[in-house]
C-alpha cells in the first residue's frame, strides 16, 4: 500500500502529538508514506524558521529522517499534470467572473504523485480537495452559502477531474487515530481507554481535521 499525504494531515497528527502512530501503522516495507516537496517545504522547511511552528515542523522531520515517511519529487510528465490538475481545479468556481482558488500547491502535488505513484489512497484533512473531485455541486452551493453570492460553475473541468481520479480514496487523521486506537499502536502516548480515543479525535479535530462530532461519536460507538 501507498500512502499519499498532504500537509493538513501530518500538521493534525504532529500538533496532537500523534505521529509517532503513523510508524506503527506504516508497519514494515509493505507500506510506504510518502509526501512530496511541496508538502515538505509546507511541513518542515518554513516553518522551521517559525519559533510558533517549529516543534511540529522538527517532528516531522524526525519522520522523515527515520526513513519511514518518504519524500518524493514529480517527475516531469507529473509536474505537467499538477499544472493540469491546478488550472482545473482552480478555474472551475467563479464569482462575478473571477475565479476563486480553492486548492494550494501541496494538494494539487499530492494528486499527482498519487498517479505517478499508482495509488489511490490520499491521506487529506482539507474536506475541499474531496468535494471537488466526488461532489463539486454540492461545493458550489456551499460557496454560495458562506460567501451569499452566485458561484458560476465550469462542469467540464469537474469531469475531466472525476476522470483523472476514478477510485480516489480519502482518509483523515481522525481515521488513523481510529485505527492506531483499534491496533493498540496509542501505547507510548496515551492509555487504551475509549476517553483516551475520544481526546485523541478531539485533538485533531482541533488541529484543524475536517470533522464532526457526530463522526467522532461514532468512532467511539464502534471502538472498544
Amino acid at each position: 500500500m501507498i500512502a499519499v499525504f498532504d500537509t493538513s494531515s501530518l500538521i493534525s497528527m504532529s500538533q496532537s502529538c500523534l505521529i509517532n502512530s503513523l510508524k506503527g501503522l506504516r508497519g514494515g516495507d509493505e507500506n510506504t508514506f510518502v509526501i512530496p516537496d511541496s508538502v515538505y517545504g509546507e511541513v518542515v522547511e518554513r516553518p522551521l524558521k517559525i519559533k510558533r511552528f517549529e516543534l511540529n515542523a522538527v517532528r516531522v522531520q524526525k519522520a522523515v529522517d527515520e526513513g519511514w515517511l518518504e519524500v518524493k519529487q514529480l517527475n516531469a510528465p507529473y509536474r505537467d499534470l499538477a499544472n493540469q490538475i491546478a488550472d482545473l481545479a482552480n478555474n472551475m468556481f467563479f464569482i462575478k467572473g473571477k475565479r476563486i482558488k480553492l486548492i494550494q500547491a501541496g494538494e494539487i502535488e499530492a494528486l499527482a504523485l498519487l498517479k505517478q505513484l499508482n495509488s489511490n489512497l490520499l491521506i487529506i484533512d482539507e474536506r475541499t480537495t474531496r468535494a471537488i473531485i466526488e461532489s463539486p455541486k454540492q461545493l458550489k452551493r456551499l460557496i454560495e452559502r458562506r460567501r451569499n453570492k452566485k458561484v458560476s460553475f465550469k462542469e467540464e473541468n469537474a469531469a475531466r477531474l472525476k476522470e483523472m481520479f476514478p477510485e480516489l480514496e480519502i482518509a483523515r487523521s481522525v481515521d488513523l487515530v481510529a485505527l492506531a486506537f483499534e491496533r493498540k499502536l496509542l501505547g507510548e502516548e496515551l492509555p487504551q481507554s475509549k476517553q483516551a480515543l475520544e481526546a485523541a479525535l478531539y485533538a485533531v479535530k482541533y488541529a484543524g481535521c475536517a470533522v464532526s462530532g457526530n463522526e467522532i461519536e461514532h468512532f467511539l460507538g464502534t471502538k472498544r
